[in-house]
């Protein structure tokens, strides 16, 4: 007699239990679990320690995990420690780094070693001392300005695409990006990554409907959503796309690339946004756009990049009178304030694009430096109110139990 409990998908699973494709799904999570697709092998942090170690000191990046002797312990803390020093005062890479950026190096290190050895590699973040070693060189070495980050208004984004003759396609892509608050990963695939082209992922022609309303033509785009929602996969977000705007029109500019792409040859499976071979532009080829366009247009390159999309999409729609409850919607940030009272509808897309489309910008250096938004006076007494009534509400079922 077979016991119910082993039965059906239960049992098929128990035979599994030792399977070497477990095995294989485990390291490929924990692969995954990092930006870089390698559990983070090839963060910067990681490639400085190898190259410190192997090339400067002629010692093992790799500490046996076996040994936890405090001598080996204490001999691998103090590489990381000198590593800190190194990189601070020699620098390496030809430009000083902040200590911010050395002690996020060493945390990669520490965490790729976790990762792979399970084990603590030296003394551990606890019984470190190269916090207080940084914080001496913050104190001692005048720090690198942090290069406040720009955002590209309407009229210096078409002025630049104009001026560096830019494709159809780059036009396409950037003012779709700006029109939607889009990041650059959103629209573009990131090779520093290892990042590959999918189409479950990655928009694709497929995913893009136009269609009518107060006299313009728009577009509804389906397209993943990242950061919020990083450990999500596919699509998890619709876009529109405003047409109708005096300084661009960014769905007239999207289906005047579709329909050039469709000429091109281009199969209907490549990504949304690619060359004529069918490869999808990637995030640093976008950077690279914005800051020749930027630069086209009388700005500072070195203060733009493919978030300044983002940034002066949002900060020309707070120039143009949009609220910043929607705002937070169009950029998709996520605030669960915002999820409880605020709903998204196609009209309040448009308006709001074409406002966005529409607005003159004259000073965009002030405009959001943070992913997320302040709440204003009255949001925050919207989310005490809500959060008060909760409180009332368990008190309450406390008293009748």
């Amino acid at each position: 007699m077979t016991c119910p409990v082993l039965a059906g998908s239960r049992a098929r699973a128990l035979q599994r239990v030792a399977s070497a494709t477990l095995a294989d799904a485990k390291r490929r999570f924990l692969d995954k679990a990092m930006a870089d697709g390698r559990g983070g092998q090839h963060a910067t942090g990681v490639r400085w320690w190898f190259i410190y170690c192997v090339y400067g000191r002629g010692v093992s990046p790799i500490q046996d995990p076996r040994d936890s002797s405090w001598e080996t312990a204490v001999a691998y803390e103090d590489l990381l420690e000198d590593m800190a020093v190194w990189i601070a005062v020699c620098r390496p890479s030809g430009r000083q780094v902040s200590h911010g950026s050395v002690a996020k190096y060493v945390s990669e290190v520490r965490g790729w070693y976790r990762r792979f050895y399970r084990a603590r590699l030296g003394l551990g973040a606890e019984g470190s001392r190269i916090n207080d070693v940084l914080k001496g060189y913050a104190r001692e070495v005048p720090q690198p300005p942090q290069l406040e980050r720009h955002g590209c208004s309407p009229r210096d984004l078409v002025r630049g695409l104009e001026a560096i003759g830019a494709s159809r396609m780059w036009r396409a892509a950037t003012m779709f990006a700006e029109s939607i608050l889009a990041r650059g990963c959103e629209i573009a695939r990131d090779s520093g990554r290892g990042e590959v082209f999918e189409e479950s992922e990655h928009m694709v022609p497929s995913d893009v409907t136009f269609f009518s309303a107060d006299g313009a033509r728009h577009a509804r785009v389906r397209m993943r959503k990242r950061k919020d929602l990083r450990v999500l996969r596919g699509k998890q977000a619709t876009v529109i796309v405003a047409g109708g705007g005096r300084i661009f029109d960014a769905a007239h500019e999207l289906s005047e690339w579709m329909s050039e792409r469709e000429a091109l040859g281009i199969p209907a499976s490549a990504p949304l946004f690619c060359h004529a071979s069918g490869a999808m532009i990637t995030v640093d080829e976008l950077r690279d756009v914005v800051k020749a366009a930027m630069e086209a247009a009388g700005r500072d390159p070195r203060r733009y990049g493919a978030h300044s999309l983002r940034i002066g999409g949002a900060t020309a729609a707070l120039a143009a009178g949009v609220p910043p409850q929607l705002i937070r919607l169009l950029g998709r940030w996520s605030s669960d304030v915002y999820q409880i009272y605020c709903r998204m509808s196609s009209q309040a897309a448009i308006a709001a694009g074409q406002q966005l489309a529409s607005a003159e910008v004259d000073t965009v250096e002030g405009g959001f430096h943070e992913e997320h938004l302040e709440m204003l006076p009255a949001e925050v007494s919207a989310m005490r109110a809500a959060v008060d009534g909760e409180a009332d509400e368990q008190m309450g079922g406390e008293d009748e139990a």
